[in-house]
């Protein structure tokens, strides 16, 4: 795990699927999930690459897809709301086809993950230990729900790969 970094992210439109769910729900919707916001998102110019989301600090690898997962709780407590979002480009607003709404550009604590820091053992909860503490000790406030941002296919990444961000929305 690297160290506690914050980025500014504009506002996104994304296309949205949400769900309450517990942590075993989690893992058997969340694919399905990102399959479907992807698809629905083909008919809005496809999900935003990194290649368009400087603030990620992605130069040099390949371009992806970004993913956007923001949890209202812990799923590991019990069922939460959780959404499922996939950017696409701000001039695509209005659709009645698909749910999508405005993420409002915001300041960001995050911690980068790689794929062997999410292994059985799963250190993805002490990601968002440590991002919340950081932000308290540093006098600062968290104003919405964490997230997770994905940048790269999860599946065929390596152990020493980046995989995604663990995110708090702060001010």
């Amino acid at each position: 795990m690297t160290e506690v970094e914050i980025r500014e992210v504009p506002e996104q439109l994304v296309i949205t699927e949400q769900r309450n769910v517990t942590q075993p729900e989690l893992m058997d919707w969340l694919p399905g999930a990102m399959s479907r916001v992807a698809q629905a998102a083909k008919g809005y110019g496809g999900v935003s690459q990194t290649t368009s989301m400087p603030w990620l600090n992605r130069d040099g690898n390949e371009p992806a897809g970004v993913f956007i997962v923001i949890y209202e709780g812990n799923p590991n407590e019990g069922p939460v709301p959780v959404e499922c979002c996939a950017p696409i480009g701000l001039d695509h607003d209005g659709s009645t086809d698909v749910a999508m709404r405005r993420v409002p550009a915001h300041r960001e604590a995050y911690v980068r993950l790689t794929k062997a820091d999410t292994d059985p053992t799963s250190r993805i909860g002490q990601a968002y230990v440590v991002v919340e503490q950081w932000i308290g000790a540093q006098g600062l406030e968290i104003v919405a729900a964490p997230r997770e941002v994905y940048y790269t296919d999860y599946f065929a990444a390596a152990p020493t790969d980046d995989v995604f961000d663990v995110a708090f929305p702060i001010r």
